[in-house]
């Protein structure tokens, strides 16, 4: 019965997915000679009809409990991956050392959503306009589950109503609590440092302190984090509009979806036009969207699932992990591209030739690109912000210039020997950012921060939902590894020699 079942719902989403290919998703990744072929990927388990998360979860926790359970006394013993002494000085990269359940980079496809490529999640999630709401994401991300336009409403309307309860701590003219302290930081503080501060600030740890003063069954404490973690992330467009601007702000408009609230926040933060809010809003959902996880091996992203393991407060996790974001992603951050893109305009105009553009990239070494990096395939992040700029915004002459750079770049460096090079999705959203007004690329690390909370809050509720224990690996310095290898060698070698001479 459960197969037949199986069976049905599963051609019932190819069916969906098919018919919404063609208008939702019609472009490539074709930079490097190669088109992305979309394929269905099969989603894990009986999805929940529950239009309430917490019981969709509740439904979800025995069963992965059990499968965990059953993997590790069955498998325990297997060996996942070998390291090697050049792996531990290239900081463990690209070694399988790291479990996280809501997401994984896939060699062939790029980020992976519970199993869904980046242009199914796009296809296949519900929509709040053009592009899919960051409710129907995180729903994706915690439970597996693609969810139906109820169960996304459902949740729109739980945050909503939490956000509300929280209102002391960032509503008004003085932004609560949280503006209230922003507003004591001095200039020089990053926007990354003032979300630090914020999140470190913000009291979202209610619930916890509670169950452990009550001395809660340690299995239960799950429920409590997730308390915790639903009324941080319902406030967090709130809080991000005060890093925009301290002094809070008034008439905002708190029905909707989490990605417009953040604008409403953001417009009145930056007085940004009411022309352009629709437009904005259908992008900023679609970057949500494909930014809202990463892999766990990420600093940033690894830095928040070690403290979450712990019993650090949710809000404090999440705060650690900010400042990191500094330095993302490592090809480049939106600010480096831009300055980058900017040379290139006061050397070369606005209006660049292609001919005179390709005679300055022929004088600039690879290791100078900026938002750009070797790999075998396009970034589908990158694919789908493109798509969106054909549809929406093609004149733009600052996008234009963009994907001018990187269509000279990407064919360049084909015709290299052994070199392929595709962008970042930074080279295309930085752009994309400044022609909707938003031009502190500084501040734009910010959304991409709060993006990436999505998946670092749905991880954080696994990691404490099977009692996932904190990182510990054990630590040596080079001479005791040293020391240790040749002792191992010289073992060897004498048994070797014995071996020899007994025959």
């Amino acid at each position: 019965m459960f197969r037949t079942w199986r069976c049905v719902r599963y051609a019932t989403i190819q069916l969906v997915f098919r018919k919404n290919v063609k208008r939702n998703y019609t472009g490539n990744s074709d930079y490097g000679g190669r088109q992305h072929v979309l394929t269905l990927s099969r989603t894990r388990g009986t999805p929940s009809t529950s239009t309430d998360l917490k019981e969709a979860l509740c439904e979800k926790i025995p069963i992965h409990y059990d499968l965990l359970r059953n993997f590790r006394r069955q498998h325990g013993p297997y060996v996942v991956s070998r390291i090697t002494v050049e792996n531990m000085y290239q900081g463990l990269s690209g070694v399988n050392t790291m479990v996280r359940e809501t997401s994984e980079t896939d060699p062939k496809y790029g980020i992976k959503y519970r199993g869904l490529t980046i242009p199914e999640v796009v296809t296949l999630l519900p929509r709040q306009g053009k592009s899919p709401s960051a409710e129907a994401v995180f729903w994706l991300l915690l439970t597996g589950d693609v969810p139906t336009q109820e169960q996304t409403a459902s949740l729109i309307a739980d945050w909503t109503t939490r956000r509300q309860k929280r209102k002391d701590w960032w509503s008004g003219p003085g932004g609560g609590i949280v503006g209230s302290v922003l507003r004591t930081l001095p200039k020089t503080t990053t926007p990354l440092g003032r979300l630090s501060i914020a999140l470190a600030v913000f009291d979202s740890s209610k619930h916890t302190k509670d169950a452990l003063r009550d001395r809660a069954s340690s299995h239960t404490h799950w429920e409590y984090t997730y308390e915790d973690s639903m009324e941080l992330l319902a406030t967090l467009p709130a809080i991000v509009g005060l890093v925009a601007k301290a002094e809070g702000s008034r008439d905002v408009k708190e029905e909707g979806d989490w990605v417009h609230f953040l604008v409403e926040c953001l417009c009145n933060a930056s007085q940004i036009s009411e022309s352009r809010k629709k437009s904005m809003l259908d992008f900023l959902r679609l970057y949500v969207t494909v930014n809202a996880d990463e892999d766990g091996g990420v600093p940033a992203v690894h830095v928040t699932e070690i403290l979450g393991a712990s019993q650090l407060d949710i809000n404090q996790a999440l705060a650690a992990g900010v400042l990191a974001y500094a330095d993302e992603p490592e090809t480049g951050t939106m600010t480096q591209y831009m300055e980058f893109q900017t040379k290139i305009q006061v050397l070369l105009g606005q209006e660049s030739k292609v001919d005179n553009l390709k005679n300055y990239m022929t004088l600039i070494a690879k290791d100078k690109l900026i938002g750009y990096k070797e790999t075998n395939f396009c970034d589908p992040r990158y694919t789908a912000l493109t798509n969106y700029v054909k549809e929406n915004i093609p004149d733009d002459s600052n996008v234009k210039l963009s994907q001018a750079i990187t269509q000279i770049l990407t064919t360049m460096m084909k015709t290299a020997k052994g070199r392929i090079v595709y962008p970042e999705q930074s080279t295309i959203a930085a752009p994309v950012f400044q022609s909707y007004g938003l031009k502190d690329m500084k501040f734009n690390q910010v959304l991409l921060c709060m993006s990436r909370a999505l998946g670092a809050v749905a991880s954080i509720i696994w990691t404490r939902a099977v009692n996932a224990p904190v990182e510990r690996p054990a630590s040596k310095c080079t001479y005791t590894y040293l020391d240790s290898i040749q002792g191992t060698q010289r073992k060897r070698k004498r048994e070797k020699y014995v071996k020899h001479f007994q025959k």
